[in-house]
C-alpha cells in the first residue's frame, strides 16, 4: 500500500537531515537569474538575425526557399561555435515572452541557451487550415515544418521529447475546444513513442506516428509529399467502425452472398488475405498474418449473424466463407530478405530497419525487439551468458559454433528454403534442450509447435503442423520409413492435407 512504501523510504531517509531553507532558496535564486540572463541574451541575439531563405540545414531537410531566422554573427554557445548563417528558432513561454532560442548549425548540431528556460516553451508555426479545431504538437523544429507544410495547420515546437508533456497540458488548457495531435517520432528505443503516449493521455489527444522509424520529416524526405500527406491524415483517421455495428437485420438479410462477404472483410479491418492455394485465411496483426482455423473463423462469422438477430445456417455460414475467399487478397510469399521483429523488421540486404506493413507478409516474428547495433559489439562482451553456452555446446571449436549460428539463423530468419533440416545430437546436458528452448525464442511461441515424424508423413495428422514456422521433433524413438513428408516439406514442395471434415487439399508448409 502507499502507507507501506511511504514507511519504507522512510526507514532509508529518516535519518538524513532536512533541507536547509536557505541552500533551498539560493538554488530557486541561482535558477531564476539564470533564466533572466538568458531571456536577456535571446533578446540581444534575435536583434543580430536576419530573414532569409537558402539556409543550410532546412534545405537538407527539404524546404531550402522556406524564410527563417539566421545570424549574422558568431557566437558562442554549448562548446559550439556558431557561425552567420545558422538557424535561430525563438522560444517563447505560455504569456508570450521571448525567453529561449535554440540554435541549429548545417550539420544538425541543436543547442539552447545556457540556463534558459526550456520546460513549458515552444515555437509555433500559424497555421489557416482548422484553425481553431486542430493543433499538432512535434518535437523537433523540422518535424513541426513538414507537418505545418503537409497540413496548413498549427503546429507547436516542444524541442525534445521530455518537453512533450508538459507542452501538451499547457496546450489543452489553453485550447480547451482543439483536438491535439502529437506527430511523435518513431524510435527503435520506443521512448518517442512512450513520451507521446504519456502527452496524449494528459491532454486526451491522439498520437500520429510516421511510417518510418525516425520523423515525419524522415517520411518526408524519403517518400515525399503527397505520400507523407496522405500518411499524416491516415495516422489520426480514427479506426472504421465495424459494418455491423450499425446495419440491421433486414438490410443484412436482404445483401447478396458477395455483399455480406463484404461486410464481413470491412468488419475485420480489410485485414484478411487468403494462401495461394485458396483455402487457408490469415488475419494480419501486430505485424504478423496469423492462420486462421476454419472452425474458429466459421464459428465467429456465425456470431457476427447471431449479433443481428439473422437467420443461419451452416451452408449459409460456409457459402459466405467461401465467397469470402475469392474477394480477399491472396497471399504473397514474404521477402526472404525481411527478417521480423516485434518493433519492425531488418531488411539484410541493405541493412535498414522498417515499421511493420501488411505488404511485408510476414508470417513469422521474432519474439524480441531489434536495436541498433553498438560499435565494436561481440556475442562474447555483449551475450556473455549466450557465448558461454556456445562455446560449451560447440567444445571450444570455432568452425562448430559457426554451424550452430548458421543453424540458429536459419530458425530466425525462417530459411526453409535451404531445403536443409537440423538434427542435433549428443549426450546429456550437451545443451540440446537449450538450443531447442533458443530456436522458440528465435522464432517466437506462437510460431513453434512440437510434433513426431509421423506427424510429418501422415497428410491426416499434418494439418496440425500449418500455420508454423518451427517444427520440433524432441527425443525421436527409433524409426524407419522412407521420409517423403520430410523430405517433401524440408524440399519446399507441396504436400498433402486431409483434416478432419475438410475436403483434402495441397499445400507448402514453410518451417524449418
Amino acid at each position: 500500500s502507499p502507507s507501506d512504501a511511504a514507511a519504507k523510504v522512510a526507514a532509508v531517509t529518516g535519518s538524513l537531515p532536512p533541507a536547509d531553507p536557505a541552500v533551498t532558496a539560493a538554488a530557486v535564486a541561482e535558477t531564476e537569474a539564470a533564466r533572466k540572463n538568458a531571456a536577456a541574451l535571446a533578446q540581444t541575439l534575435m536583434a543580430k538575425t536576419r530573414p532569409g531563405t537558402g539556409n543550410a540545414y532546412l534545405t537538407r531537410k527539404g524546404f531550402p526557399g522556406r524564410e527563417c531566422r539566421m545570424l549574422t554573427v558568431t557566437h558562442r554557445a554549448g562548446g559550439v561555435s556558431w557561425r552567420a548563417g545558422d538557424l535561430v528558432v525563438p522560444l517563447y513561454d505560455d504569456s508570450g515572452e521571448l525567453v529561449n532560442l535554440q540554435l541549429i548549425s548545417a550539420d544538425g548540431r541543436k543547442r539552447t541557451l545556457k540556463g534558459g528556460q526550456v520546460r513549458g516553451t515552444c515555437h509555433t508555426l500559424e497555421g489557416q487550415n482548422q484553425a481553431g479545431k486542430r493543433l499538432w504538437i512535434a518535437e523537433g523544429y523540422a518535424t513541426a515544418l513538414t507537418v505545418h507544410h503537409l497540413t496548413g495547420e498549427t503546429v507547436m515546437v516542444a524541442l525534445s521529447s521530455v518537453n512533450l508533456l508538459s507542452l501538451a497540458s499547457l496546450a489543452r488548457q489553453k485550447y480547451p475546444a482543439c483536438q491535439i495531435v502529437l506527430a511523435a517520432d518513431r524510435d527503435l528505443s520506443g521512448d518517442g513513442q512512450t513520451k507521446a503516449a504519456a502527452a496524449a493521455d494528459a491532454c486526451e489527444g491522439v498520437v500520429a506516428l510516421p511510417p518510418v522509424f525516425g520523423d515525419w520529416n524522415d517520411a518526408f524526405t524519403q517518400y515525399g509529399g503527397e505520400a507523407t500527406r496522405k500518411a499524416i491524415y491516415d495516422a489520426i483517421r480514427p479506426p472504421a467502425e465495424s459494418p455491423f455495428d450499425t446495419m440491421s437485420e433486414a438490410e443484412f438479410s436482404a445483401m447478396s452472398t458477395s455483399e455480406k462477404a463484404m461486410r464481413i472483410y470491412e468488419h475485420y479491418g480489410e485485414a484478411l488475405a487468403v494462401d495461394a492455394n485458396g483455402q487457408l485465411l490469415s488475419r494480419y496483426e501486430n505485424g504478423v498474418w496469423k492462420v486462421l482455423p476454419p472452425q474458429d473463423f466459421a464459428r465467429d462469422v456465425a456470431g457476427l449473424f447471431q449479433r443481428l438477430r439473422a437467420p443461419f445456417s451452416s451452408g449459409k455460414v460456409a457459402s459466405v466463407v467461401d465467397t469470402l475467399k475469392l474477394i480477399i487478397p491472396q497471399q504473397e510469399a514474404p521477402s526472404r530478405r525481411l527478417i521480423g521483429f516485434r518493433n519492425g523488421v531488418l531488411d539484410t540486404q541493405n541493412g535498414t530497419f522498417h515499421p511493420h506493413s501488411p505488404s511485408h507478409w510476414m508470417r513469422t516474428l521474432c519474439d524480441v525487439d531489434f536495436t541498433p547495433p553498438v560499435e565494436g559489439e561481440t556475442l562474447e562482451t555483449h551475450a556473455p551468458a549466450f557465448w558461454r553456452w556456445l562455446d560449451r555446446a560447440a567444445g571450444g571449436r570455432a568452425e562448430k559454433r559457426d554451424v550452430i549460428l548458421a543453424a540458429l539463423f536459419m530458425v530466425l530468419a525462417n530459411r526453409y528454403d535451404w531445403q536443409l533440416f537440423l538434427e542435433v545430437t549428443g549426450p546429456g546436458g550437451s545443451g540440446k534442450s537449450i538450443m531447442a528452448e533458443i530456436a522458440t525464442l528465435l522464432a517466437g511461441e506462437d510460431n513453434a509447435t512440437s510434433a513426431t515424424i509421423e506427424t510429418l508423413e501422415s497428410p491426416r495428422e499434418r494439418a496440425a503442423l500449418t500455420g508454423f514456422s518451427l517444427i520440433r521433433l524432441p527425443d525421436q524413438e527409433k524409426w524407419s520409413g522412407d521420409g517423403a513428408g520430410l523430405k517433401a516439406i524440408t524440399g519446399g514442395d507441396a504436400v498433402s492435407v486431409d483434416p478432419k471434415y475438410r475436403d483434402a487439399y495441397s499445400t507448402h508448409i514453410p518451417a524449418v
